[in-house]
C-alpha cells in the first residue's frame, strides 16, 4: 500500500485485490456525526496504550468495553495491525496520516481500499438508491451474500459521516458531490459477469512451475495422492505465503533445531515448544528436510517456491504432501460453505476423511494465497485458483463399491471391511501401492497420525511415519516399511533418518525367510497383514491406549499384547454381565419380593461365575458397577449394600452411544446425528482444553458462541450474553444448510 505524502489526500491508497479485502465493514457506536470523533477517540487510544488486553471507553459511554471487543467490531479494515505477546495493536500508517490530517476522504479511501463495497457502493448510487435497492445491487451484481440490510447501512453510515453521501427524507441515499468527485478519481469498480471484480486486472495467466517441481507433479501416483497426510499441522505464524516464506528461508542456508527454534519463536513471538512443533509440521509438508544428526534445511522443491515468488508453486508443493488441497480448489467452482464443502469432498473421497475441520484450514490457505475468496460465509476460486485447479494432479473420485452380502451373514462393519482390505490388498501384486494405503488406514484406526516419508526399495516398498500422542508433552514418532514384496531387499534404517523416529516396523504380506535377522534387533518390529489386520478388529472390539498401540509397533512380536486386549476386552465383558445381572435379578417376582431386585457384589459374582471361564473377580464387579453408577450413566442406584438397575440395558447403551457422539463431536469435528463435521471451538486462553461451549437452551446442539460469531460476520449487532433471539438462530440455520426450526424430538423418559 503506498503511503501518502501529504494531508490533502492527494495520492490515495491503492485497493488491495477484490479476493483480500474483508467482506464486514468496521463498526463504531453512535450516530452518523459522531462516527468520525469516536474513530479518532479510539486510535488516539490505541497510540496510547497499545495493549489488547485492557479496556476502552467510547466518548459518551457510561461503562467500559473490552478492547478485543471494539476493534472484532472493527475488523479488518487498514487502520491497525496486531503483533506480538502479550498481544499489542499497532496503528497503520494510514491511520496516523487521517489522526494527523483528519481528511476524510484519504479515511474512505484507506476504507475501500480494505473493505469490499466501499467505493462500489458510492459508485452505484448514481443519483440516488435505497438501502433495499443498494442490498440488491450487492447481492446480485457482486456476489456478497448478505442476508440483512446491516452491511449496507454501516457502509451508507460511513460514507454520510466522511461527506461522501446523504439520507434524504424520502428514503433516498444521494451521492453529494463531494461523492462524485471521489469516485472519478477511483480506477473502474464496476463488476464484471458473476461478481468478478475487473479492477483486479487483467485475465491470469498461471505461471509455469519451476523444473523438478514440474518433474515431480509429472510423476505423483494415485497411490502417492491417496497417502497424502490430512492434517495440515500448527505453523508459527499461521499457514500463509508470508510465514512459510520466513520460515523456510530461515532454514534454507542450513540450521540446527536449536536455531530454527529461536528464529522461530522470537520472530513470531510463539513459544519454543510451539516452534518446534512447527519445525515437525514443516518437516511433514517436505518444505524442510534433515540433512544431519540435528540439521536442516529447505527441501529442493521448497527451495524452488523460494526463488520463483509464486503462490502457484507454494500450493502445488504443498498439494504433493496435504491430502485434497487441490481437490478442495477443484471442489471450490461453485461458492460454498465449510460444511457444503466437506459434504462434497466427502461424496467424491469417501476415504479422504476430512473433518470440517480440516477443510476450514485448506480454505483458509487458499484464500491467504488468493486462490479463493469469500463471499459472505462461503468460498470459491479466484480465476487464479480456476487455473491451477485445472493444471494440477488430482486424486481419482471414488466411486462406492457396493457389495453383495450372502443371505443370512451379517454385512462387515467398518473394521472389518478395514481389516479384509488389509489382507486383500497384501496378496494385490497389481498394485503394490493398495498394501501401502490400506496399512496407513489400520494404523490411522488404531490411532495413529500418518504421514508418509518416501520409498524404500522401489518400486514394491514404501515408507510412512505413525505418530502416536502420548501425552500433552510427549509423541511417538515410528517409522513404517511397507513392503508387497516378500523376496527381500527393504533397507529397515532408512526410513528413520530424517523423520526422528527411534523405531522402525516392517509390515509385509506374510513373514518371510529373510525377515527374520530383523526380528532379533530391538529397534525393528515385523508384522504380517493378517497380524495388522486382527489388530484392527480387536481394536475395534476393545480399543487400546497409545501406550499399548505403541507395544504393537515396537515390540518384537505383535502376540505379546494378547494380555492387553484380554484385559481390555474383559472389561466390556464385565460391564454386560454386571448389567445383565441386575437386569435379570429387576424382573424376577422372587428377587423383587426378598431384596427389591437389588444385589450386592456377592450375588452378582455367583450370578456371573459361570459366564466365563475364569469367573469375574471382586474389583472387576467393582469397577463396572463404578462405571454404572456414574453420573454420565446413572444406570445403577444403591439400596443399602446392594446395587439395583435404574434402566434397561438398551438405554445404557443408548446412553453410552451418546457419550461417545458428544465426545466425537468435540475432538474430531463429527457431529454422527449428521454426518457432517462441525467445527471444533478453539481453546481458550484461559486453559489447556478450554471452556465448554455456550449452549442456547431454545435451539438444542446448536452452540450460542458459534452462532455469535457468525453474526458478527455478518454485521449484526447481537449482545455478548443472554438468550439469543429464534430469528437468529433460525438465520444461522439457514446459512448452514440446517432446518430454521430443529425437529422436536420426545422425550427419551
Amino acid at each position: 500500500m503506498r503511503q501518502v505524502p501529504a494531508p490533502d489526500g492527494a495520492d490515495l491508497p491503492v485497493p488491495l485485490p477484490w479476493a483480500t479485502r474483508a467482506g464486514t465493514a468496521p463498526y463504531v457506536p453512535g450516530h452518523v456525526s459522531e462516527l468520525i470523533a469516536n474513530l479518532m477517540a479510539l486510535l488516539r487510544g490505541i497510540d496510547a496504550e497499545p495493549l489488547v488486553d485492557r479496556s476502552f471507553t467510547w466518548p459518551g459511554a457510561d461503562s467500559p468495553v473490552p478492547l478485543r471487543q471494539v476493534l472484532h467490531s472493527l475488523g479488518s479494515c487498514g487502520l491497525f495491525t496486531r503483533e506480538g505477546r502479550p498481544a499489542r495493536v499497532r496503528l497503520t500508517r494510514e491511520a496516523r496520516h487521517f489522526l494527523a490530517s483528519g481528511d476524510t476522504t484519504y479515511l474512505i479511501a484507506v476504507l475501500h481500499a480494505h473493505v469490499r463495497f466501499v467505493g462500489e457502493a458510492l459508485d452505484a448510487l448514481g443519483t440516488g438508491l435505497t438501502h433495499e435497492e443498494l442490498h440488491r445491487i450487492a447481492v446480485d451484481r457482486y456476489g456478497l451474500a448478505w442476508t440483512s440490510l446491516d452491511q449496507v447501512r454501516r457502509r451508507v453510515h460511513w460514507l454520510r459521516a466522511t461527506g461522501m453521501a446523504e439520507y434524504w427524507s424520502n428514503g433516498m441515499i444521494v451521492p453529494t458531490a463531494r461523492g462524485r468527485a471521489f469516485v472519478a478519481r477511483l480506477p473502474p469498480v464496476r463488476p464484471g459477469p458473476g461478481g468478478t471484480h475487473p479492477g483486479d486486472g487483467p485475465p491470469v495467466t498461471l505461471p509455469e512451475p519451476p523444473r523438478l517441481l514440474a518433474e515431480r507433479l509429472a510423476q505423483v501416483t494415485e497411490g502417492e495422492l491417496r497417502a497424502r497426510r490430512r492434517v495440515l499441522g500448527y505453523i508459527a505464524g499461521g499457514a500463509n505465503p508470508t510465514a512459510l516464506s520466513r520460515l523456510v528461508d530461515a532454514a534454507a542456508a542450513g540450521v540446527t533445531r536449536g536455531e530454527f527454534v529461536r528464529f522461530s519463536a522470537q520472530a513470531f513471538d510463539v513459544a519454543p515448544s510451539s516452534a518446534e512443533q512447527s519445525l515437525n509440521t514443516l518437516l511433514g509438508l517436505g518444505l524442510l528436510v534433515q540433512i544431519g544428526p540435528d540439521r536442516f534445511t529447505a527441501g529442493p522443491l521448497a527451495a524452488e517456491w523460494l526463488h520463483s515468488g509464486q503462490v502457484a508453486d507454494l500450493v502445488r508443493h504443498l498439494h504433493l504432501g496435504l491430502a485434497l488441497l487441490g481437490e478442495t480448489l477443484d471442489a471450490l467452482a461453485d461458492a460454498h460453505d465449510s460444511a457444503t464443502l466437506t459434504r462434497i469432498l466427502s461424496e467424491r473421497y469417501p476415504d479422504g476423511r476430512l473433518t470440517r475441520k480440516d477443510v476450514t484450514a485448506r480454505v483458509a490457505l487458499l484464500v491467504d494465497t488468493g486462490l479463493a475468496e469469500r463471499i459472505g460465509a462461503r468460498t470459491r476460486r479466484t480465476p487464479l485458483g480456476t487455473a491451477l485447479a485445472g493444471a494440477l494432479p488430482l486424486q481419482r473420485r471414488d466411486t462406492p463399491r457396493e457389495e453383495a452380502t450372502p443371505a443370512g451373514q451379517r454385512p462387515a462393519t467398518g473394521p472389518e471391511r478395514l481389516a479384509a482390505e488389509v489382507v486383500d490388498a497384501a496378496g494385490d501384486g497389481a498394485d503394490p501401492r493398495r498394501f501401502v494405503r490400506a496399512v496407513a488406514e489400520a494404523l490411522r484406526f488404531l490411532g495413529a497420525d500418518v504421514e508418509p516419508a518416501g520409498s524404500f526399495g522401489e518400486p514394491s516398498g514404501a515408507g510412512l511415519v505413525a505418530t502416536l500422542w502420548l501425552s500433552p508433552r510427549t509423541r511417538r514418532r515410528i517409522a513404517v516399511a511397507v513392503t508387497a514384496d516378500t523376496a527381500g531387499g527393504v533397507e529397515l534404517p532408512q526410513p528413520r533418518a530424517g523423520h526422528e523416529t527411534d523405531q522402525t516396523v516392517l509390515v509385509a504380506p506374510r513373514l518371510a525367510p529373510w525377515m527374520l535377522p530383523a526380528t532379533d534387533r530391538e529397534d525393528v518390529t515385523v508384522l504380517g497383514a493378517e497380524q495388522l489386520a486382527e489388530a484392527v478388529v480387536r481394536h475395534s472390539a476393545a480399543p487400546l491406549g497409545p501406550p499399548e498401540v505403541v507395544a504393537l509397533l515396537t515390540a518384537a512380536h505383535a502376540g505379546t499384547l494378547a494380555r492387553h486386549w484380554d484385559a481390555a476386552e474383559r472389561r466390556v465383558q464385565a460391564v454386560a454381565l454386571v448389567a445383565a445381572a441386575l437386569w435379570k435379578s429387576a424382573n424376577d417376582p422372587d428377587e423383587i419380593e426378598f431384596s427389591a431386585g437389588a444385589l450386592d457384589v456377592g450375588d452378582i459374582w455367583r450370578e456371573t461365575k459361570a459366564s466365563l471361564g475364569e469367573p469375574l473377580g471382586k474389583k472387576e464387579i467393582e469397577e463396572a458397577l463404578a462405571l454404572l453408577g456414574s453420573p454420565g450413566v446413572a444406570a445403577v442406584t444403591r439400596h443399602g449394600t446392594g446395587h439395583a438397575i435404574a434402566v434397561p440395558p438398551r438405554t445404557i447403551a443408548a446412553r453410552l452411544r451418546s457419550l461417545a457422539d458428544a465426545l466425537d463431536a468435540r475432538t474430531t469435528g463429527t457431529d454422527p446425528r449428521r454426518g457432517t463435521p462441525e467445527p471444533v471451538p478453539p481453546a481458550s486462553s484461559g486453559g489447556p482444553l478450554g471452556a465448554l461451549p455456550e449452549k442456547n437452551p431454545s435451539s438444542p446442539g446448536i452452540d450460542a458462541a458459534h452462532v455469535r460469531a457468525w453474526a458478527q460476520a455478518e454485521g449484526r449487532r447481537i449482545s455478548d450474553r443472554g438468550r439469543l433471539p429464534r430469528s437468529l438462530i433460525r438465520d444461522y440455520r439457514r446459512a448452514h444448510g440446517l432446518p430454521a426450526d430443529p425437529p422436536r424430538l420426545p422425550p427419551l423418559f
